[in-house]
């Protein structure tokens, strides 16, 4: 898989082919680096037809990508044009412990793991604790514990106490943990995953992106209001059976982390920048105004398009 990053970065960033001509099909390739249930919308849109021309990764030229915001701003911090212009919605982080930890006053002391330092996961756990007058390092210490599945054994065998997961992944991996923080609930959101083009597709095609957009937010719609549709989509692309793994990623993401106005967040990108410029000191030169364009999105909030979808 980050071979496949790496190589639809390359593409999207610095592919001499990557604006189709004015002549071609107005067809939008988008290429996702990840599977997960937040993808929901393009798999919608594709299976709901709300929109011809939505494959998710065909090959050839792309012309949006969806993926990690940090890899974006890396490449962006390296000279490259890019152009955020939505989200996925938070990262449904949840502070799972050892069943012995029923409050928040018990973690002082303890030990939290996360994939490793410096890693999206090690800056959200390092925000909560704060959002819960706890000091990370001096109240809990935290180390590089590997893979989520891992870290949730750890947590079981006891070797640590805590870590940051997802329902979801609870459900597909049981353990024996406790549930103890929410952190989307407690005002701590880890917006990992975005929209992206370049600044020449969005400058040169801004009919085409407003063709997109509309597609998202309509098959966005679309999954909240009909599970049954959701849950056939979740099915074949996530190859599930279970159905309570369908509803609940019907639960976590449509009805829960994916917005109904996917606008990134500029404080959730500046923690981004924040955080990667503890490793990347370039990071510190990105001016947010050149490497974000929510107005796409929000041009369908003004004209009343997003809001006739939910009535």
């Amino acid at each position: 898989m980050k071979h496949l990053l790496a190589l639809l970065i390359t593409a999207l960033f610095f592919g001499s082919s990557f604006v189709q001509a004015a002549s071609a099909p107005p067809t939008i390739r988008v290429a996702y680096t990840s599977i997960t249930g937040n993808r929901a919308p393009f798999w919608i849109a594709k299976e709901a037809n709300v929109a011809v021309g939505m494959p998710a990764l065909l090959g050839g030229d792309f012309q949006i990508l969806a993926g990690g915001v940090a890899g974006y701003l890396s490449a962006a911090s390296r000279g490259a044009k890019l152009l955020l212009f939505g989200t996925f919605g938070p990262t449904p982080y949840i502070l799972f412990t050892r069943p012995e930890i029923q409050t928040v006053a018990q973690l002082k002391g303890s030990i939290i793991g996360v994939n490793r330092i410096g890693a999206s996961d090690y800056y959200a756990v390092r925000r909560i604790l704060q959002r819960l007058d706890l000091s990370p390092d001096r109240d809990v210490k935290i180390i590089s514990a590997g893979s989520p599945l891992d870290r949730l054994i750890s947590v079981e065998k006891g070797a640590i106490h805590g870590t940051l997961g997802t329902d979801m992944g609870l459900a597909t991996n049981p353990v024996k943990v406790r549930r103890l923080v929410d952190l989307t609930q407690m005002g701590v959101e880890d917006h990992g995953s975005a929209l992206v083009t370049t600044v020449n597709f969005a400058r040169t095609q801004a009919a085409t992106m407003d063709r997109f957009v509309r597609a998202f937010v309509e098959a966005t719609a679309l999954g909240k209001r009909d599970k049954n549709l959701a849950k056939k989509v979740y099915a074949k692309y996530l190859r599930l059976t279970d159905d309570n793994l369908l509803e609940l990623n019907y639960k976590v993401y449509l009805l829960g982390s994916i917005p109904k106005i996917p606008t990134f967040p500029v404080d959730a990108l500046k923690n981004v920048i924040s955080d990667l410029a503890e490793e990347n000191p370039k990071a510190k030169g990105i001016n947010i105004d050149e490497v974000l364009d929510n107005s796409f999105i929000q041009r369908q909030v003004d004209n009343g398009f997003i809001d006739r979808l939910y009535r």
